[in-house]
């Protein structure tokens, strides 16, 4: 599956993948979802009408990364409870390792223009990656591409995608202003 970014920043974008389903990130770190026409939408116990809503998937609240939160599925977690973090330096060489709701480990490696997610085992299977745009060369747009190893749990993939995203942006502005 790749979901494909309306913009070059990941944290500003709609992500929309083959499919046309959308996700997209709204002011104040807001997630949401489109929910197909029929089905229950998370948040009411009503049947959606006959066309497609956005639906409210998660929440991330930065602070700084060792005490932002995120809420999801009718739960807040701190993120230094969630994310264990792992590696060395600023920009390279630092991962974040999390588990997911079906119960096995991820490691997302944050590189300096790059992310990818893991599987936390002795597979190492790649699960997704980003791959930011490049529209000067060949026109090819920022993406986030999950593999068929993390389709089921695609939601949890794009919320912590933004939050490492998060990370990494504000890294590489801390390291750019010397602090």
């Amino acid at each position: 599956m790749q979901l494909f970014l309306s913009e070059q920043d990941p944290l500003n974008a709609t992500y929309t993948n083959e499919i046309a389903r959308r996700y997209t990130r709204k002011p104040a770190a807001t997630i949401c979802r489109i929910v197909p026409s029929g089905i229950r939408n998370s948040t009411s116990a009503s049947l959606t009408s006959s066309r497609d809503q956005f639906g409210h998937l998660a929440r991330v609240k930065w602070h700084n990364p060792n005490s932002s939160t995120i809420r999801m599925s009718g739960e807040e977690i701190k993120t230094e409870d969630f994310f264990r973090k792992v590696g060395w330096g600023r920009c390279i060489g630092r991962s974040r390792i999390f588990t997911a709701p079906d119960g096995k480990e991820y490691k997302w490696k944050i590189g300096m223009g790059s992310s990818t997610l893991r599987a936390n085992d002795s597979t190492k299977t790649r699960i997704a990656k980003y791959h930011p745009g490049n529209y000067i060369i060949n026109r090819r747009p920022a993406s986030l591409e999950i593999s068929p190893a993390g389709e089921h749990i695609v939601d949890v993939i794009l919320v912590t995608f933004i939050y490492i995203e998060m990370i990494r942006q504000d890294e590489a502005r801390s390291a750019i202003s010397g602090q």
